[in-house]
């Protein structure tokens, strides 16, 4: 199924299917910040599996959440002090993924080997909008495609609605990924440059 909805403001009708679906346990592919996504609800181990088994990705490779709010995301990660929480105000919501030690309340799936988990709060109308109506945060990892390939909905949509709940056409997608910041000590470390502009005293990787 492919679902096409208003770039700014989403249909709510359309909204609450895609919410039941979501708390149904389905996977989708939607529109971010970024790029698109495979998302589903946190706690749906199945179609976390189903993203891992489409992108061959091994069982340890964390995806990355999706929080509607820094209240929310406090939960999963392990506490950091005041500088971050000035840089996360300046820049997120965003095209940032934050990397975090994460907290022990989060399933296996969503954590690292080393323990740390990925997270995001994406500034997009329609993912707002299904934050808005769930109690958990999503769980999402990119789709495994050209970037480019993305701006066509069409041809995306014939590539993957077989595989998924829904393909969803919500705006366009810029078609470059986040920035990766790990955010465990501070200054922050530059992991990738993407579509958000490197805060002043990131250090970067190679430094």
């Amino acid at each position: 199924m492919r679902l096409y909805l208003h770039p700014k403001n989403p249909e709510p009708r359309l909204v609450k299917q895609l919410v039941a679906q979501l708390k149904d346990g389905a996977l989708l592919v939607l529109p971010t910040d970024t790029v698109y996504a495979f998302v589903t609800l946190a706690q749906s181990k199945n179609s976390v599996t189903q993203i891992q088994r489409i992108k061959n990705l091994p069982n340890n490779k964390a995806l990355t959440l999706y929080c509607r709010d820094f209240s929310q995301m406090s939960s999963y990660v392990r506490s950091q002090g005041n500088q971050l929480f000035r840089l996360m105000k300046e820049i997120l919501p965003g095209p940032y993924t934050l990397i975090f030690d994460a907290a022990k309340n989060l399933p296996h799936y969503a954590v690292t080997k080393q323990n740390t988990v990925g997270i995001r709060i994406i500034e997009h109308p329609l993912i707002a909008a299904l934050l808005e109506q769930l109690d958990l945060p999503l769980i999402g990892s990119s789709l495994d495609m050209p970037t480019e390939d993305m701006q066509d909905f069409e041809e995306l949509a014939d590539r993957y609605e077989n595989r998924v709940g829904a393909v969803v056409s919500c705006g366009e997608v810029p078609g470059q990924y986040s920035t990766i910041l790990d955010v465990r000590e501070w200054p922050p470390t530059l992991m990738r440059e993407g579509s958000g502009t490197v805060p002043e005293g990131v250090i970067r990787a190679t430094e």
